[in-house]
């Protein structure tokens, strides 16, 4: 598509947005959300067979963001995935139970444990790993190029002016 046709395309889906009932600023925040939602409830009936449940998945996620060598307390576990400490160690010992993760003690204090994702845990994050990489290719078909950059920046943006906000609020959100 050549650019002038396009720049009226893109316009007249301004004026539809800016003449709907909702307004175009609430917008965004509703789709951002139920994008989100729905890829999660596709990746969910993805790994259903593989016995992860969301938190279950979310947490090994985190591990391996994290700190993928020296393990994570159940503390930082808990305020990364946003969850008390409680709710956070029934998780990781129904996640021992299964044999995706250990808790060993640390070495520093004692008092402490450190979960570490085993190897059975690893094979598990390598097939999310690759159903989100399926997930995001069947998404993604078709799409412009510039389309997809164009939302990639715009969705960076916000990220960013979100933390900024959340910073300056004194709240610290990743």
């Amino acid at each position: 598509m050549s650019d002038a046709p396009r720049k009226r395309e893109v316009n007249d889906a301004r004026r539809k947005r800016d003449a709907s009932p909702v307004g175009g600023e609430f917008r965004i925040g509703f789709l951002v959300h139920d994008v989100s939602r729905l890829r999660q409830a596709v990746f969910d009936q993805a790994m259903k067979p593989h016995g992860v449940t969301r938190a279950q998945w979310w947490a090994l996620a985190q591990l391996t963001r994290h700190d993928p060598r020296g393990g994570m307390t159940q503390a930082e576990l808990a305020r990364l995935m946003e969850l008390g400490k409680v709710a956070t160690g029934a998780m990781v010992m129904r996640l021992e139970a299964a044999g995706l993760v250990s808790r060993r003690a640390d070495a520093s204090d004692r008092r402490l444990n450190r979960v570490f994702v085993t190897n059975r845990g690893s094979r598990i994050l390598e097939r999310m790993i690759a159903v989100g990489r399926e997930l995001n290719g069947t998404l993604l078909r078709g799409l412009e190029p510039d389309d997809l950059d164009a939302a990639d920046r715009v969705l960076t943006a916000l990220r960013s002016r979100l933390r900024a906000q959340l910073r300056a609020d004194g709240v610290t959100g990743d």
